[in-house]
């Protein structure tokens, strides 16, 4: 009897693999990669568009600069800062209630539009967003442009350069919390009786910083510039629990 030939498997294997490249690269060569990316894209794009067409109800004002929106909650104003009102480890600032009264008479309640940047999220898990107006216009940028907050340039968004110009204007005019150059403020400070830093002039020409019940002393003028940077952004971002351990960590002592 004549044995039957042995099929070659590693051929069949070898020939397999080449006629699946040919095949890619026929798919590739007539466009199928780019019309994946397109349609990726597209999809990017609808999304982004019926997220740009959706209104939503502003449920609460909860300061000058951050809101509470349904089914959103919480959103931070991108590009603008407003006079803190409820900080808890500084006192109210001079024109938060204004800021504050003039966002409500805006939005509370109404419907808004949205629109987002490169950054979804702050920090805290806030939605950083610009709001629309149902007339079209920019609460953020209104803000600013009627002298109720300022431009907040630390971080990168779309609109730096126009929200500068719009803060430059309304300090020109002297809007809002320019008024009168500042002394409107300082008049304001007067009235509430509560100094958060107080500079002392000390022997042998030293400086000395006081906040609260904390001080710093004996300072170098270049040091006293560098300690006041820093207790603003301390102040600023940690909770009262975390500034005292962040104040004695650096030197500072704890006076009664």
């Amino acid at each position: 009897m004549n044995k039957r030939p042995e099929r070659n498997s590693g051929s069949s294997v070898y020939f397999l693999m080449v006629l699946l490249v040919l095949v890619f690269c026929a798919w590739l060569a007539g466009g199928g990669l780019a019309a994946e990316i397109q349609a990726v894209k597209e999809s990017k794009n609808l999304a982004s568009s019926q997220t740009a067409q959706t209104l939503y109800r502003v449920l609460k004002v909860l300061d000058g600069d951050s809101l509470l929106i349904d089914k959103i909650g919480e959103v931070r104003l991108i590009g603008v800062d407003t006079p803190e009102m409820y900080h808890p480890t500084k006192p109210e600032q001079y024109f938060a209630r204004e800021a504050s009264d003039f966002v409500r008479k805006q939005v509370e309640g109404q419907l808004v539009r949205l629109a987002f940047d490169e950054e979804r999220l702050d920090k805290y898990g806030r939605t950083l967003a610009y709001i629309y107006l149902p007339d079209g216009r920019c609460l953020n940028e209104e803000i600013i442009r009627q002298g109720y907050g300022f431009a907040l340039t630390r971080f990168p968004f779309r609109y730096k350069k126009k929200y500068k110009q719009l803060e430059e204007a309304a300090k020109k005019q002297g809007l809002g919390l320019w008024s009168n150059g500042g002394l409107e403020e300082y008049r304001w400070l007067l009235a509430q009786k509560t100094v958060p830093y107080e500079i002392l002039e000390m022997a042998n020409n030293w400086w000395g910083i006081r906040y609260k019940e904390f001080v710093k002393l004996r300072l170098e003028l270049n040091e006293l510039s560098q300690e006041l940077k820093n207790l603003r952004v301390w102040t600023n971002e940690l909770s009262p629990s975390d500034l005292e351990k962040r104040l004695l960590e650096n030197g500072w002592r704890k006076v009664r």
